[in-house]
């Protein structure tokens, strides 16, 4: 499924809740360049990098270059189809940061990476004219610091300092000046400034240059504390000061700073959903717009309610992350969407473990074992070797059926759905291969009717709890006593229930049917007496209210209860489990391929 600026905020809602549902989630990116070997360093054709010398290359050029499309396939076992479902986003991503946050965003280019991208058939135009904003956890931070500082006055420009010989400018001073000083004595409202201060013919549409306006702030700041001054198109607009209005006018822009950095946000909200980050201050708004970008009428109880069953789904299960080669996207991630890169890799692993605690390399998985020898293991030829494999069972998801017939090698979306096919038949094949031989279960006991089934050890155990069981009816003297003849006509009742029961199919006389005589001889004892109902001594009552069962909070009995059997799968037909103590993930997981460098491998943390 394609997802551009326009249709982001419509598929949003649809991607955290496929997230918050998923298995595991995999990534691909594209590049606007890659890290290559500095001429004249010391690496030749016979000496490797160290793995810290190889993130030292990686980090300088994650912080040059940046991510320009994104590609993530969602996958989880649907029991109901009883196969793999997969759910392939691809996202262009823009570099580019509204002007009015007060932050810039320097990125470049490299020739080879842009070759490589057109001959491949990458719109180069695409970041810029579909993609989807986005700030970094740092960027939001900073923008909102400085939009702040400004507001409170806390960082105030330079101030310009101009020389004898820039006799225009002085003079454009003393018009401006001049101009305050007769307004003041005014009962005009405001004064409007312009380059034509101070003429008698002013222009019908008035301009002002932004050096113009940074001398009359300047002039304002430091001359007239009692007035502010408000910048226009064309103008400067100056209004006596007024503690009250300056401080809502504060409150109001501080509140559309806040709304700007939550929209700018963009594609780092899938970050955060991935990371188990920090969903609160999103607006459901943002989400009431159709696939073409106009704003829809939706019934915004529902969607609220649809995006915290996602955000609480987050909150207690965060997805496994898996990529194919992918130090240097991990590396890019970090750098484009939280914030500046640790100095070592030792930090950058503890940072990226708190971030995401489970990932997976496939080619890691693919290359195991492999000794000192670097087999090619892309990810077309390792999905190539793995595509006859029959199980597990995998489908693409209707709605997102662009790739179900065609192949779009190194656009993002095709990457990351090859991706979580090789993840899933690779780590199945894998664990078949070195899976222990299963233990013989026990043969289940089938009771008289076919549709239980209960193991011999819970059959002993309640025919032992039968055996020991006692019950002794309460005594009729407990109850208040009835008239003769309703005991009478009560007693033939009972007869005739009795003779009733004798004459059904699967009469017995076993206990079972004495508690349910025992029962029923309960429930006709609650007599009425002078039209009133007699209370069990069960009932208890305080301050003159009735305290029973009504009154208590319900807990659920679980004693007795029994596990129903689980479905035997066959092998590979499901993943290894992620969450079970498994010496599979163990072994394979949190641990990246780095082909090149003389360790081969990076180990982020112990899977846990």
């Amino acid at each position: 499924m394609d997802v551009d600026n326009v249709s982001f905020p419509h598929h949003l809602l649809g991607i955290l809740t496929a997230i918050s549902e998923s298995d595991f989630v995999s990534l691909d990116f594209e590049l606007s360049g890659i890290a290559s070997r500095a001429r004249g360093g010391p690496r030749t054709k016979f000496h490797k990098q160290s793995i810290q010398e190889r993130y030292a290359e990686i980090k300088a050029s994650a912080e040059k270059y940046t991510i320009i499309q994104v590609g993530i396939t969602c996958a989880h076992f649907d029991y109901i189809k009883d196969c793999y479902v997969l759910r392939p986003y691809n996202i262009p991503i823009s570099p580019l940061i509204d002007e009015r946050l007060d932050i810039e965003r320097e990125f470049a280019f490299q020739g080879g990476a842009v070759q490589f991208l057109l001959k491949n058939g990458f719109d180069m135009a695409s970041p810029f004219t579909k993609g989807v904003q986005y700030l970094s956890r740092e960027e939001a931070q900073r923008a909102k610091q400085m939009t702040y500082d400004r507001l409170e006055k806390k960082a105030q420009p330079e101030d310009l300092i101009l020389k004898p010989e820039e006799v225009d400018s002085i003079a454009f001073l003393r018009k401006v000046r001049k101009a305050i000083a007769a307004w003041q004595v005014t009962r005009e409202q405001s004064l409007d400034i312009s380059s034509s201060v101070g003429e008698k013919l002013e222009p019908l549409v008035p301009t002002i240059t932004n050096f113009e306006k940074r001398l009359v702030h300047q002039l304002v700041r430091a001359e007239f504390p009692d007035l502010v001054t408000i910048s226009r198109q064309g103008y400067i607009r100056i209004i006596h000061y007024n503690e009250e209005r300056e401080a809502e006018n504060i409150k109001k822009q501080k509140q559309w700073a806040k709304e700007k950095i939550v929209r700018q946000t963009g594609f780092r909200w899938i970050v955060e959903a991935l990371a188990k980050g920090d969903l609160h201050t999103f607006d459901p708004y943002f989400f009431t717009k159709d696939i073409s970008g106009m704003v829809v009428a939706v019934e915004l109880d529902s969607m609220k309610n649809k995006f915290n069953r996602a955000a609480t789904r987050l909150k207690d299960h965060q997805p496994v992350l898996v990529g194919h080669n992918m130090f240097t996207d991990l590396v890019n991630v970090y750098q484009c969407f939280i914030g500046p890169l640790p100095a070592t890799l030792e930090e950058f692993n503890e940072e990226l473990h708190k971030l995401f605690p489970k990932i997976v390399d496939t080619k890691y998985l693919a290359t195991y074992g492999c000794g000192d020898i670097n087999p090619s293991a892309s990810l077309e030829e390792v999905a190539e070797e793995l595509k006859t494999q029959p199980l597990p069972a995998i489908t693409i998801h209707g709605n997102h059926s662009k790739y179900t017939d065609r192949e779009a090698l190194h656009e993002a979306g095709y990457d990351s759905l090859l991706t979580a096919t090789i993840m899933l038949r690779l780590s199945t094949k894998l664990h078949a291969l070195h899976a222990p031989e299963p233990e013989p279960t026990p043969e289940p006991v089938v009771m008289s009717s076919p549709a239980i089934i209960v193991s011999s050890s819970a059959v002993a155990d309640i025919e032992s709890s039968l055996a020991s069981m006692s019950v002794t009816p309460s005594p009729e003297a407990e109850y208040a006593p009835a008239s003769k003849k309703k005991k009478k006509t009560r007693n033939k009742k009972k007869s005739k229930d009795k003779s009733k029961l004798a004459e059904t199919k699967f009469a017995s006389s076993n206990k079972f049917a004495f508690l349910s005589e025992v029962e029923a001889a309960f429930d006709s004892a609650q007599i009425i007496e002078n039209g009133n109902q007699a209370p069990p001594d069960s009932f208890v009552f305080v301050n003159g209210i009735e305290n029973n069962w009504e009154n208590e909070p319900f807990v659920q009995d679980t004693t007795g209860w029994v596990t129903p059997p689980k479905r035997k799968r066959r092998p590979m037909e499901m993943l290894p489990d992620f969450d079970a103590p498994s010496e599979f993930w163990k072994k394979y997981g949190n641990t990246l391929r780095v082909f090149g460098t003389q360790e081969s491998v990076i180990r982020i943390a112990e899977w846990e």
